[in-house]
């Protein structure tokens, strides 16, 4: 393996590992923030703070941007920000709340925490399994393991665990790009959702 793959596959292994990271923020972030700001409309503070929240979206989804390009070389065309000069808080809450591509990318960012749950149990068994797998003949005798219901406590099995490790990393070099590429083609799928 050369420096360079090596470099790419960390790179990989990072992306899906932020990919679930910023998942499961926003979700948290989103559910959290929405349903206080619905609470809140009750004695009118929800208003201002819902048009807020909803304005975090194109934030974060230039994030989205930038990541998907650093870690994938998919170029996604950034969307404009419109800009509300002139006008009152509540003209410029009632735009927020009303428009439309807020709710949608408050809906694919939220959706991504599913992306990363699947992109972090791939990252695992990809990235973190085949090394684990690797080092039982070392570690077996010196810790229980137990793998799929089995004790690995022979010399024979500790080698057939380590051949599945040397499996899972000839699986990782064919398919771990391709599942990054698949993570970043959803950012693209969510740019073309919002523009619309």
């Amino acid at each position: 393996m050369t420096k360079e793959s090596a470099r790419k596959r960390l790179q990989d292994f990072y992306f899906l590992l932020f990919t679930f990271g910023s998942g499961l923020f926003y979700f948290c972030f989103y559910l959290a923030s929405i349903t206080f700001a619905l609470g809140m409309t009750v004695i009118f503070v929800g208003v201002p703070l819902l048009a807020s929240v909803l304005r975090t979206s194109h934030t974060f989804i230039q994030y989205e941007r930038i990541q998907t390009k650093v870690y994938t070389d998919i170029s996604v065309e950034p969307i404009l920000t419109r800009t509300n000069s002139g006008r009152d808080k509540w003209m410029k809450a009632r735009e927020a709340i009303l428009n439309s591509s807020n709710w949608r990318a408050v809906f694919w960012l939220m959706q991504k925490f599913f992306i990363g749950v699947i992109s972090l149990i791939c990252a695992v068994i990809l990235y973190i399994a085949p090394i684990v797998f690797i080092v039982t003949p070392i570690l077996f005798q010196h810790l229980d393991i137990y793998l799929w219901g089995f004790a690995v406590d022979s010399w024979e099995k500790a080698i057939c665990v380590m051949l599945a490790g040397c499996i899972l990393v000839w699986i990782n070099t064919r398919i771990g790009n391709s599942l990054v590429q698949i993570v970043g083609m959803y950012t693209h799928s969510m740019f073309k959702a919002i523009k619309r």
